[in-house]
């Protein structure tokens, strides 16, 4: 047995945590040669089983993974190289009088939002000129910057020198406010955009904020065999590096000392142990407060402060007919039911459909539809789960008008477990507060003790989704400076 095995071993690492950030610092310092242990409490990485059919836990489409982009580089330079295809569109936005392509190209995007919307094409055109302009700026920070938020008197003064990006950023910030005011439909276009592109709600930094407009310019990316044949090569480095996997067990205990001893269980409740010189958790763990001192009460805040969770997505999986999708469907549709409606308010729906039959017969294909509700106890009683599960589909049938005859798979109740049981691996909607002198919101991933790095998305927020994998390569490389 793998437990049995390694009881006797010290390792240079243990991650804790579901999430693609995890994975990515385990895979990240075993390809440096620290031997790693990988414990991933849920399982199956980034898919949900229901029937026959496979679900990507996360529907949310991965950028900066293109030829020479932030990510793909980094990645590469950490010894893991993603076998990705371009997406073009990035995705979809659908209202019930408009429909928009995110293409990939500057020119192709400002011309498909000028047709839908004419009396503000000068202002479309002008902002994504800028948005492209100042993106290209950030991503060059990033590169250079890593960990995003400047430390050090040097990075200070080279940080001051974007002053007058920031000021430009500011100025199309205030123009696309102005446009959002003029057109309502147009607004909500580019909120769902964002929703789409970012885990966070409220205003970012006026600078960074163009390189999240400017996501779908880089372009949105699959992984080319699926996502879970990108984490079972990530499973590959590590063990080929002598590090272990450890699915489906649960920490129970962590103790902290020069080295951390960390205490988990198997589905019989036999315990072991294993020990290592590091600790990387990731900020979604449910049980982090396994690692805060006994008698303090446990904060989110205490690691990310100030954030604070605002929603939580909820999917409904249909196994369905591949020919009730529209021909041109894009992999991602953000699908907008009222355009005077707020957007959280159970307003947007987030497709995700997985490969199309192409061989003419009537197999089944995945297709999740994502809300994002409120972290309250009511909202996300069964109850009241089934009521929005239901919902869902009705308003989908607005868009695809042949759903309900052509659902094959259908299991509210098997939703409604995965989505209450993966929220340690899906990126919830954060409240995030910016610092103060650099309008930043990407947070320290050190914690008072010397040995114990966090790891997650939302330690980045200001560059999106891209933040979970760089924050993954972040906390490694921590661990790894520490071997020169």
């Amino acid at each position: 047995m793998i437990s049995e095995a390694i009881k006797e071993s010290m390792y240079g690492l243990i991650v804790i945590g579901d999430d693609l950030s995890s994975w990515i610092a385990a895979a990240a310092a075993s390809s440096k040669g620290i031997k790693t242990v990988l414990i991933t409490e849920n399982g199956n990485g980034c898919i949900s089983l229901i029937g026959d059919l496979a679900f990507e836990t996360d529907s949310a489409p991965l950028t900066g993974l293109g030829e020479n982009q932030v990510c793909h580089s980094l990645l590469n330079n950490s010894g893991i190289h993603p076998d990705t295809s371009l997406m073009n569109p990035a995705f979809q936005v659908i209202l019930p009088e408009n429909r928009l392509d995110f293409f990939n190209g500057k020119d192709e995007l400002v011309t498909e939002l000028v047709r839908e919307f004419p009396d503000l094409a000068a202002d479309i055109k002008s902002f994504y000129d800028a948005s492209f302009a100042l993106s290209a700026r950030v991503e060059k920070w990033i590169t250079e910057h890593p960990f995003i938020r400047p430390s050090g008197f040097k990075e200070v003064l080279d940080y001051g020198k974007l002053l007058p990006c920031w000021a430009k950023g500011i100025y199309y910030n205030l123009k696309l406010r102005k446009m959002m005011r003029q057109n309502q439909a147009f607004k909500k276009v580019m909120e769902a955009a964002r929703v789409l592109l970012s885990f966070r709600t409220g205003a970012s930094n006026p600078l960074f904020s163009h390189f999240l407009y400017s996501a779908p310019l880089r372009g949105a990316y699959n992984f080319s065999a699926g996502k879970q044949d990108f984490f079972t090569y990530l499973i590959k480095i590590i063990e080929t590096k002598g590090g272990v996997h450890l699915n489906r067990f649960e920490v129970i205990a962590v103790k902290k000392d020069k080295t951390v001893e960390v205490t988990y269980q198997d589905k019989n409740r036999d315990a072991f142990k294993v020990e290592a010189d590091n600790l990387i958790v990731s900020t979604k763990w449910q049980n982090m407060r396994l690692i805060i001192d006994r008698g303090k009460k446990f904060s989110f805040g205490d690691f990310i402060r100030p954030a604070r969770i605002s929603h939580f997505p909820f999917t409904v999986h249909l196994g369905i007919k591949p020919q009730c999708l529209p021909v041109k469907m894009a992999s991602h549709v953000a699908v907008i039911s009222d355009a005077e409606k707020d957007i959280y308010d159970n307003n947007l729906i987030v497709l995700k459909s997985g490969a199309r039959d192409n061989t003419g017969g009537a197999s089944k294909i995945p297709l999740t539809a994502t809300v994002y509700l409120p972290d309250e106890e009511k909202i996300w009683s069964k109850e009241s789960l089934n009521r929005t599960a239901l919902s869902i589909i009705e308003r989908l049938e607005y868009f695809l008008p042949f759903l309900a005859e052509n659902i094959e798979l259908i299991d509210i109740q098997d939703s409604i477990d995965i989505s209450q049981k993966q929220r340690n691996v899906v990126n919830p909607r954060y409240r995030i507060r910016n610092s103060l002198l650099t309008r930043l919101a990407s947070k320290n991933n050190q914690t008072k003790f010397g040995n114990i790095y966090l790891t997650g998305a939302s330690l980045l927020a200001d560059i999106g989704y891209e933040g979970e994998i760089i924050s993954g390569l972040n906390a490694a490389s921590r661990i790894i400076s520490q071997r020169k």
